[in-house]
């Protein structure tokens, strides 16, 4: 290393006697990792700092520099570049008129600096009089007389200024003394600002809509101390009056922001809560309207993740419609939120949970569990046997309550029916006949009689039911995978267990207590076989070679699990599905359904893969092995998943044969996914019904977007046949205007469900968009209505949204 050293010096003090030296790369190993290049070099031989000018180029790591002119201190690691210096850091520009480097520590400081940022979905841009970030990884800039835009242009339109800054890339940004510009004109003033990165800070959004009349929707998001975001909101609504909440958000949970650390307030004065949505059965609801929720995890001791934690689950709402009218998505996809607190402990055998769910509804069915203890032990060998365990227990109080309004819907559903079929017919509210159908198990246009009515009054009697019980469950299993002739993959398993119920509350046949056993059986057979085309190749079919992998199987269960017909099930399949159910007992977490069954699932997957320099998962269901994703240049192209139950013992229908599924997908390139799912009878008889489900979504060009989807079910037990489409349509006619359109359309019965249409224009530093959008109940009553947005793409942003029906087909919106 002096060798080296006294080399380099020998040769700058020998450039330093003639003077320049142009056009060479002469310093290009100073250290093991930065090159500087230059037309111009000189060093001083006792500082050891080195001067070059003329088209700089340093690089190190993933920095590099050009400029007019640069000092760089070994020493130090100090760079300083001046005369138009461009910095490339990570994926992010800087340009300013003088910036110092410190390769050693990765600090960034300099003079009228001008970069940018990811702000949510968009890029903001700034320029700093003195700028300085701290550390390798950037977790900090600090910056003063700051003028920050989203409006990437020379002169914008819109943009804030403040006195300082400071930034936490990917985080938050704080500024000070704000002043927000329109054009030159400053109109509004903000002595701090904290902005969260991942969306905007003020919002206003005006619009009108059906159930709450013309609305000003406020939001304001701040920031709290290093790790909680607040949105503070402020709402008027004509029809609906004033209402207002706060959520805290803490960012320590982000990554799991839906589950854990979240709290929620808001409360409502609703002038009219008689107002309702077209087309759907009403509640008395208060005027006074709230809703609390907190969703937490805390680790214990803490505040460092632990294997021991406390997840709380609270949601307590004012009343059944809260959610239907004032949050749609909330009550799309959690419209009876639990309530719950779980002490939880993990290891790498077992996770054990201490569970008290409880009710603080009291207007929709509640399941509680006061309490519930729970273990679940994970898949391990046992000792070198080449054996597996896995299993669960549990033992808990159980009770499940009916709701107020469900009670007394389905009391007076009752009395009508036992008045007979004509004070059902005549039900001065009009909904009893349908409803009658829907118990009774009928099309909706289908007649009633007096068996039907009978059949919907059982029915009425068990939901009026509140069983309660306690009860232990326990099952366990042992696997043996082996791989015999190097080939056939066989897995044989067998399980027991015990179910035990005890104060049994709600019995129909007064039964006090009951135990059963439970046995089961299981193989799993399967193999591969695969056969390889290096030499296909189709660049618009996304191929690089292909590989088709064919794996036949068998999945085997035989369970003996009698139940006395006298338990009143909670833990049961509650809701109707089209999809085949699971034949595993570990899985089956329905346990008071637990029926004997003898079903062989038997099928054949085919997947055909090809090479790529990234891979994705499929994202459908089971049909790739994950195995064979783990090459880095493994894709999975297409696939198809084809299977069938045969029955011996049929747990739900009585029958012999299940439909046969399919399960396709074929992902070529990334501007075509097609998937495909669909089941056709091949028996007849209850059970047996015809399913198929065709999803496309296809980018034939840039500035074109497709999506259409068809939907079909016919003879299914418990849902209505049906056969629907639905279509999305996005266009770029130009840079500045889109046009979109949306229709869903009933085919049985020829309703256009759903349409709407609009057009977007990009107006520079605003978007705006304007579409009419109309709603089909059925009833004789329609939406129809104007959707208006207007969104300023600087923060604080403004929305116009005139929206009748936010989200209408249920997918991707906020509210």
């Amino acid at each position: 290393m002096n060798l080296l050293r006294i080399c380099v010096t020998a040769l700058f003090c020998s450039l330093a006697v003639t003077g320049t030296a142009r056009g060479q790369g002469l310093l290009d190993s100073l250290t093991s990792d930065l090159n500087i290049r230059g037309l111009a070099t000189t060093m001083d031989p006792e500082t050891g700092i080195v001067t070059v000018t003329g088209d700089v180029n340093i690089v190190y790591g993933d920095v590099e520099i050009r400029c007019g002119s640069a000092r760089y201190n070994q020493t130090t690691g100090e760079v300083v570049a001046k005369d138009g210096v461009t910095i490339w850091r990570a994926g992010t520009i800087y340009r300013g008129d003088s910036i110092t480097y410190n390769s050693v520590s990765g600090e960034m400081s300099g003079q009228n600096v001008v970069s940018g940022m990811v702000a949510g979905p968009n890029m903001v841009f700034y320029k700093a009089e003195d700028f300085q970030s701290k550390g390798k990884l950037e977790n900090q800039i600090d910056a003063t007389v700051v003028n920050l835009t989203s409006h990437d242009v020379q002169n914008p339109n819109f943009h804030l200024g403040a006195k300082e800054m400071t930034v936490y890339p990917g985080d938050h940004m704080v500024m000070r003394h704000v002043k927000i510009y329109g054009g030159d004109t400053p109109f509004f003033w903000l002595a701090r600002y904290t902005q969260s990165l991942e969306e905007n800070g003020l919002s206003f959004s005006p619009g009108y809509q059906s159930r709450w009349g013309a609305y000003l929707l406020t939001r304001y998001a701040v920031m709290h101390g290093d790790h909680t975001m607040a949105r503070y909101k402020v709402d008027l609504r004509s029809r609906r009056g004033i209402a207002a909440g706060v959520d805290f958000i803490s960012l320590r949970h982000k990554a799991n922001a839906q589950n854990f650390g979240t709290f929620k307030v808001y409360a409502a004065n609703d002038i009219d809560s008689t107002r309702y949505q077209a087309g759907t059965t009403r509640f008395p609801v208060p005027d006074n309207r709230f809703r609390i929720n907190f969703q937490h995890r805390v680790y214990l001791p803490g505040p460092d993740v632990s294997t021991w934690y406390l997840d709380f689950d609270i949601n307590k709402i004012s009343d059944y419609h809260f959610y239907e009218d004032y949050f749609f998505n909330d009550f799309r996809t959690d419209r009876e939120p639990d309530n719950q607190v779980s002490l939880i402990h993990t290891d790498d055998a077992y996770v054990a949970t201490l569970m008290a769910k409880f009710k603080a509804n009291s207007f929709y069915r509640t399941t509680t569990r006061l309490p519930e203890l729970s273990v679940d032990f994970t898949r391990r060998p046992l000792w070198e046997t080449g054996i597996y365990h896995q299993g669960s227990l549990s033992a808990g109080v159980y009770n499940e309550v009916v709701g107020k309004q469900e009670e007394a819907e389905l009391l007076r559903l009752q009395a009508l029916g036992v008045g007979g079929i004509n004070d059902v017919l005549f039900d001065p509210l009009g909904t009893a006949p349908s409803a009658f159908r829907t118990l009774a198990g009928l099309q909706r246009d289908a007649s009633l009689n007096a068996a039907n009515i009978s059949t919907g009054l059982g029915v009425i009697a068990s939901r009026l039911q509140e069983p309660d019980f306690a009860r232990f469950h326990t099952y366990h299993e042992l696997l043996y995978p082996k791989t015999y002739l190097g080939w056939l993959n066989v897995t044989p398993r067998i399980g027991a267990g015990l179910t035990s119920y005890g104060s049994i509350d709600g019995s129909t046949t007064g039964l006090q207590s009951f135990s059963r056993g439970i046995f089961h059986l299981g193989l799993d057979l399967s193999f591969k076989l695969t056969r390889t085309w290096n030499n296909v190749y189709s660049e618009s079919l996304g191929l690089n070679g292909i590989r088709h992998i064919f794996q036949p199987y068998i999945n085997y269960s035989y369970l003996d699990a009698k139940q006395d017909p006298g338990i009143p099930a909670i833990d049961r399949i509650s809701s109707p599905t089209t999809r085949p159910r699971s034949i595993d007992v570990p899985f089956f977490t329905a346990v008071d359904s637990l029926r004997s069954w003898n079903i062989a699932r038997v099928g054949f997957r085919n997947v055909f893969q090809t090479k790529r320099d990234s891979t994705t998962s499929s994202g459908y269901g089971n049909s790739i092995d994950p195995a064979e994703a783990e090459s880095p240049l493994t894709y999975a192209w297409a696939g198809m998943n084809t299977y069938v139950d045969l029955f011996a013992k049929d747990p739900e229908f009585g029958r012999d044969m299940s439909n046969i599924y399919n399960e396709i997908f074929w992902r070529p390139v990334h501007w075509v996914t097609l998937r495909s799912d669909w089941q056709i009878p091949i028996s007849s008889g209850i059970g047996n019904f015809t399913e198929l489900n065709n999803f496309l979504t296809w980018l034939p060009s840039k500035s074109v977007s497709i999506d259409f989807g068809h939907q079909y079910i016919s003879d299914h037990p418990f849902f209505l046949n049906s056969s629907r489409l639905f279509t999305r349509l996005f266009t770029r006619v130009s840079e500045n205007y889109g046009l979109s359109m949306t229709h869903i359309f009933e085919a049985d019965d020829g309703t256009l469900e759903f349409q709407s249409y609009s057009v977007t224009r990009d107006l520079s530093s605003w978007t705006a968009s304007l579409g009419i959008m109309a709603r089909d109940n059925r009833n004789g009553v329609s939406d129809v209505g104007l959707l208006l947005t207007l969104t300023l793409k600087d923060f604080p942003k403004l929305n116009f949204d005139f929206n009748m029906d936010p989200n209408p087909t249920g997918a991707g919106a906020t509210q």
